[in-house]
């Protein structure tokens, strides 16, 4: 007997989807709760169906291509380019810089007692 081909491909679990992606399990949890990701619970699980990973993928593909960009680029203002669009997008956020040990002038406080030996 053929086997009967399978009108939907089995649905992703979280795990999954984020290495499919590569990110991290709660980027996928927070997008799930944020409302950006559809997704189903048999139970305890948490499902989200091929449709809808491909339906994402092609919304942030649509939203990232240059043709798009250049559109949102022209409507906010007439001279950015979309090059410049693209190199603001990606900001890294640096560490904050370490604050210094203040040291006052004085030194350091013994406290003599009984068990000190003094």
């Amino acid at each position: 007997m053929a086997s009967q081909p399978e009108t939907e491909a089995r649905p992703f679990s979280v795990p999954q989807l984020a290495e499919r992606w590569g990110c991290s399990e709660g980027l996928i949890r927070k997008m799930i709760r944020d409302g950006r990701l559809q997704c189903f619970r048999p139970g305890a699980l948490i499902r989200i169906s091929a449709t809808e990973v491909e339906r994402y993928e092609c919304q942030v593909s649509q939203q990232n291509s240059p043709s798009s960009v250049s559109e949102r680029v022209s409507r906010s203002s007439g001279e950015k380019t979309a090059s410049a669009a693209v190199d603001n997008s990606h900001r890294s956020i640096g560490r904050a810089p370490r604050r210094k040990r203040e040291s006052s002038g004085k030194g350091q406080t013994v406290l003599r007692g009984p068990w000190g030996g003094a």
